[in-house]
């Protein structure tokens, strides 16, 4: 099983494979479902600014997201409400004139070619016998970027964007470093990795410690409260390699002339406090104007908007509010993914 790009870790212990599966689950941009439940909350479709705790209208969120170079449309990678929310924004700045170039978390850097033959080359002109019964070019794609397997309502939400990007001729990009070297580093730590593997990595050589710092209790309590320093050590060598990679994608993307901004589809934790992508990316091209903007699915109970924008502060480092802008949605479950596991003493 993978999640976040995070290999399930060799160990004979049951217990750490269920904690480790409960951590991926939960963290940051948790991808697993449990069961679901709602409840109302005034909240949900509202567009907040985490400066000033004001409402934005939708037409207010698409004029920032129009004159910015990036925009982040972070999610959490389950929720259909934040994936249709995407195609609404993208499809805004099309109707203004715009061409947004989209990027993606969840294809890496060596799978642009097919998304770019798929969304802007030309069909082959190979002839087959009338007999032979052909797959649809959506079967194609999946099949060639793995996903044949993968769960129909959980494709359907990336190859609706990317079925966007071919409808209106959108240029279109893989983000993130190659699985097997996300899993092979996730296992043994960098120093397990070859001298090709290692040149496959993008090291930005910025490096934070508050940051770090940050992550390591995030961490700790997506695995509710439970963190082996080692298992730590690899997931954060993990994170990092990711972010770096995916901020030199975004960075190289940038250089090419362009009619809109870079619309970058990955999961909320990756740009949250303005750090991991966004605060490399800055670090790589600080002439680019970004723009973060984050899906927030509601609390399990009700809190007031001041509770969702206010800093975070580990270790005495303070950190700035969660994102830029906030865009309400309903929760996926209400369920306590940790119930069940004892926490450490």
């Amino acid at each position: 099983m993978n999640l976040y790009g995070l290999s399930i870790f060799s160990s004979s212990s049951v217990v750490v494979r269920r904690l480790f599966l409960l951590f991926l689950a939960v963290l940051l941009s948790g991808c697993v479902t449990a069961s679901k439940s709602y409840r109302d909350d005034p909240l949900i479709g509202t567009i907040i600014d985490s400066d000033d705790q004001q409402t934005l209208t939708f037409e207010q969120l698409v004029e920032r997201a129009a004159v910015a170079d990036v925009v982040y449309l972070a999610e959490k990678h389950d929720n259909a409400d934040q994936h249709a929310a995407q195609v609404k924004i993208i499809e805004e700045l099309v109707k203004r004139g715009l061409k947004p170039v989209i990027g993606f978390e969840f294809f890496d850097v060596g799978e642009t070619g097919l998304l770019t033959q798929f969304a802007l080359g030309k069909p082959s002109t190979m002839k087959l016998k009338s007999s032979v019964k052909m797959p649809s070019a959506e079967d194609r794609l999946r099949t060639k970027l793995g996903w044949e397997k993968q769960d129909d309502e959980y494709w359907g939400y990336y190859f609706r964007l990317i079925e966007l990007a071919r409808s209106h001729q959108l240029d279109i990009f893989g983000a993130d470093l190659p699985q097997g070297i996300k899993t092979r580093i996730s296992r043994g730590g960098l120093e397990v990795l070859n001298a090709l593997e290692l040149s496959q990595l993008n090291p930005s050589g910025y490096d934070d410690p508050a940051y770090q710092a940050l992550m390591y209790e995030q961490f700790r309590q997506g695995h509710c409260g439970w963190g082996q320093e080692d298992l730590l050590r690899r997931l954060y060598q993990t994170w990092i390699a990711r972010n770096d990679r995916m901020a030199a994608s975004i960075a190289e993307m940038s250089q090419e002339s362009r009619q809109g901004p870079l619309v970058i589809i990955l999961g909320n934790g990756h740009v949250r406090h303005n750090m991991g992508v966004y605060e490399r990316v800055a670090f790589l091209a600080p002439e680019l104007k970004q723009f973060n903007m984050g899906f927030r699915e509601i609390a399990i109970d009700p809190l007031p908007v001041s509770e969702y924008v206010a800093s975070e502060i580990v270790e005495g480092n303070t950190f700035a509010p969660i994102h830029e802008v906030l865009w309400f949605t309903q929760r996926q479950d209400y369920g306590d993914a940790c119930k069940g596991f004892h926490k450490p003493k």
